[in-house]
């Protein structure tokens, strides 16, 4: 029989690379991961590892294994989650990841809904940008990421993860309510300040390819991934931005418009795959859905 928390090694391993990166991942010693990596040799009885220098590699059979690994650690969540569904209680822990405009809008009707409808069930939640978020479900740290993806991104997601759709919520061009940057539609944002998010982060990146393909590259004067600064930049007159409708009832004092074409983002949940059934996920996912619809159209309304 093979030990599932050896399986879990196999797979950081696959995911990160490296002995130290597990262990670091993992809150163990690398002397704790190799014995543990030796182990797993000695149940399978085949060589699962090589060195080459002072690194460490899959061999053939290894990569075989990880591979297998992923579904055979998918079907033991899927069964977990299967036992789980079959309580008529939801209760436990379920921790939650999400990027900060979902903090701000969806997330805390959310919970308080879910707690208030199941009292044994505790919510705790985290705030980590998309691709943190990702690879902390991956390393099983958390049980829910709230996930946003970008025109022309690459997906984050692969085969471990279940993604599910909250909603598209079109982008929005946010120029000051009155002054020289007022009513600017995006030709003309030229030479003209604009508050954004960094470029490694998926915002900020749109962001940086929307205003290529308009024939020009974006002044930025201010990076943030803080919404609500960004909105203060524009509402005090000293830049122009580019915000999700779904932020539309904060953006007060300033002066909102589409863009060409009507871009969107995805906003989605994503859990690992066979975890689905999870009472607790399928409650908070019903949950925040409800929510999503309601604001998106409070949002909509307000625009």
């Amino acid at each position: 029989m093979l030990n599932l928390n050896r399986l879990h090694i196999l797979q950081e391993f696959h995911r990160l690379g490296t002995i130290t990166a597990v262990a670091e991942s993992m809150n163990y010693s690398r002397s704790a991961i190799s014995q543990q990596m030796a182990l797993l040799e000695k149940e399978i009885g085949v060589k699962l590892f090589e060195k080459s220098g002072r690194n460490l590699y899959f061999t053939e059979q290894g990569e075989v294994l990880a591979t297998e690994t992923h579904a055979i650690m998918a079907a033991v969540d899927h069964a977990r989650a299967a036992v789980l569904d079959s309580l008529s209680e939801v209760s436990g822990t379920l921790k939650v990841t999400s990027f900060q405009s979902l903090l701000f809008t969806l997330a805390p009707t959310a919970i308080a809904r879910l707690t208030e409808k199941y009292p044994h069930l505790q919510v705790e939640i985290s705030q980590l940008e998309v691709t943190a978020a990702l690879e902390e479900l991956r390393a099983r740290r958390v049980d829910v990421a709230l996930g946003e993806e970008y025109p022309v991104e690459v997906p984050l997601v692969d085969a471990s993860i279940h993604r599910e759709l909250l909603f598209e919520d079109p982008m929005l061009l946010v120029t000051p309510a009155s002054g020289p940057y007022s009513g600017l539609t995006l030709p003309e944002l030229r030479d003209i300040p604009i508050a954004i998010d960094p470029p490694d982060l998926p915002a900020g990146e749109w962001v940086h390819r929307l205003c290529r393909r308009a024939g020009f590259e974006p002044r930025v004067t201010f990076e943030t991934s803080d919404p609500m600064l960004q909105a203060h930049l524009v509402r005090s007159g000293l830049a122009v931005t580019f915000s999700p409708t779904l932020l539309t009832p904060m953006l007060e004092g300033v002066h909102v418009q589409p863009l060409p074409g009507n871009p969107t983002r995805t906003l989605y949940t994503a859990v690992r795959e066979g975890r689905q059934r999870h009472p607790a996920i399928k409650a908070f996912r019903r949950t925040l859905a409800h929510v999503a619809k309601e604001s998106y159209l409070e949002a909509r309304l307000v625009e």
